[in-house]
Protein backbone atom coordinates (compact mmCIF):
# COMPACT_ATOMS: atom_id res chain seq x y z
CA UNK A 1 0.00 0.00 0.00
CA UNK A 2 1.15 3.37 -0.72
CA UNK A 3 0.25 6.91 0.03
CA UNK A 4 1.55 10.36 -1.18
CA UNK A 5 1.29 13.40 1.19
CA UNK A 6 2.13 16.72 0.36
CA UNK A 7 3.15 19.21 2.76
CA UNK A 8 2.85 23.08 2.46
CA UNK A 9 5.01 24.61 5.16
CA UNK A 10 4.51 28.35 5.19
CA UNK A 11 6.91 30.60 5.96
CA UNK A 12 6.67 32.67 9.09
CA UNK A 13 5.56 36.02 8.59
CA UNK A 14 6.43 38.88 11.02
CA UNK A 15 4.58 42.96 10.23
CA UNK A 16 5.48 45.25 12.07
CA UNK A 17 4.90 49.61 11.84
CA UNK A 18 8.36 51.89 11.02
CA UNK A 19 8.98 53.65 14.17
CA UNK A 20 8.21 50.69 16.55
CA UNK A 21 10.82 49.81 19.30
CA UNK A 22 11.96 46.77 17.65
CA UNK A 23 10.40 43.57 16.47
CA UNK A 24 11.39 39.75 17.02
CA UNK A 25 12.20 37.71 14.71
CA UNK A 26 11.22 34.54 16.11
CA UNK A 27 13.26 31.11 15.84
CA UNK A 28 12.68 28.70 18.80
CA UNK A 29 14.42 24.86 18.58
CA UNK A 30 15.69 22.28 20.94
CA UNK A 31 18.05 22.91 23.44
CA UNK A 32 20.43 20.56 22.51
CA UNK A 33 23.07 22.17 20.18
CA UNK A 34 26.63 22.04 20.77
CA UNK A 35 28.71 24.55 22.75
CA UNK A 36 30.62 25.48 19.93
CA UNK A 37 27.87 25.94 17.47
CA UNK A 38 28.02 28.79 15.47
CA UNK A 39 24.00 30.70 14.57
CA UNK A 40 23.93 33.20 11.64
CA UNK A 41 20.91 35.72 10.81
CA UNK A 42 21.21 36.79 7.23
CA UNK A 43 18.82 39.09 5.30
CA UNK A 44 18.09 39.16 1.26
CA UNK A 45 16.76 42.10 -0.13
CA UNK A 46 18.59 43.28 -3.06
CA UNK A 47 22.02 41.25 -2.07
CA UNK A 48 23.07 39.50 0.85
CA UNK A 49 24.06 40.87 4.53
CA UNK A 50 24.98 39.54 7.55
CA UNK A 51 22.55 40.51 10.27
CA UNK A 52 24.07 38.81 13.44
CA UNK A 53 26.56 36.59 13.91
CA UNK A 54 26.76 34.39 17.49
CA UNK A 55 30.20 32.30 17.39
CA UNK A 56 32.95 31.01 19.71
CA UNK A 57 30.33 31.17 22.47
CA UNK A 58 29.35 35.00 21.87
CA UNK A 59 28.49 37.82 19.49
CA UNK A 60 30.43 38.80 16.42
CA UNK A 61 29.38 42.63 15.54
CA UNK A 62 32.07 42.89 13.23
CA UNK A 63 30.94 40.38 11.26
CA UNK A 64 27.78 41.82 10.59
CA UNK A 65 26.35 44.45 8.42
CA UNK A 66 26.79 47.95 9.08
CA UNK A 67 23.03 48.59 8.71
CA UNK A 68 22.68 46.35 11.26
CA UNK A 69 24.95 47.54 13.96
CA UNK A 70 24.17 48.25 17.22
CA UNK A 71 20.33 47.21 16.27
CA UNK A 72 20.48 43.54 16.98
CA UNK A 73 20.50 41.33 19.83
CA UNK A 74 20.18 37.62 21.11
CA UNK A 75 19.12 35.97 24.39
CA UNK A 76 21.66 34.89 26.60
CA UNK A 77 22.47 30.83 26.59
CA UNK A 78 20.68 30.84 23.50
CA UNK A 79 22.81 27.55 22.88
CA UNK A 80 21.36 26.12 26.14
CA UNK A 81 17.80 27.23 26.12
CA UNK A 82 17.29 26.76 22.12
CA UNK A 83 15.58 30.43 21.69
CA UNK A 84 17.68 31.84 18.86
CA UNK A 85 15.52 34.51 18.07
CA UNK A 86 16.46 37.51 17.06
CA UNK A 87 15.75 41.31 18.16
CA UNK A 88 15.93 43.83 15.93
CA UNK A 89 15.79 47.86 16.89
CA UNK A 90 14.20 50.57 15.40
CA UNK A 91 12.84 48.44 12.24
CA UNK A 92 12.69 50.29 9.33
CA UNK A 93 10.50 50.07 5.85
CA UNK A 94 14.26 49.38 4.17
CA UNK A 95 14.21 46.14 6.48
CA UNK A 96 11.73 44.65 4.78
CA UNK A 97 12.99 41.60 3.30
CA UNK A 98 13.28 37.67 3.98
CA UNK A 99 15.91 37.21 7.11
CA UNK A 100 17.02 33.23 7.72
CA UNK A 101 19.08 31.84 10.69
CA UNK A 102 21.43 28.80 10.23
CA UNK A 103 22.88 27.23 12.92
CA UNK A 104 26.63 24.74 12.16
CA UNK A 105 28.60 23.11 14.34
CA UNK A 106 32.08 23.24 14.27
CA UNK A 107 32.81 21.15 11.06
CA UNK A 108 30.40 23.51 9.29
CA UNK A 109 27.35 20.90 9.14
CA UNK A 110 24.35 22.75 9.03
CA UNK A 111 22.13 21.54 12.25
CA UNK A 112 19.29 23.97 11.86
CA UNK A 113 17.65 26.68 9.57
CA UNK A 114 14.79 28.74 9.97
CA UNK A 115 13.12 31.51 7.40
CA UNK A 116 10.97 34.51 8.89
CA UNK A 117 9.56 36.84 6.30
CA UNK A 118 9.81 40.51 7.69
CA UNK A 119 7.66 43.18 6.69
CA UNK A 120 7.70 46.68 8.04
CA UNK A 121 5.51 48.98 7.13
CA UNK A 122 5.73 52.74 6.56
CA UNK A 123 4.00 54.84 9.73
CA UNK A 124 0.77 56.27 9.59
CA UNK A 125 0.48 59.90 9.30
Amino acid sequence: MKKDVKLWVKDCQVEVEEGEESVQLPFRTTPDLPEDATVKWDCYKLSYSTVHLYGNRSDRPEKQDQDYKDRTEMKKDLLKTGDLSLTLKHPKETDTGTYWCEVYNKDGDRLRVKTVELKVKAKQQ
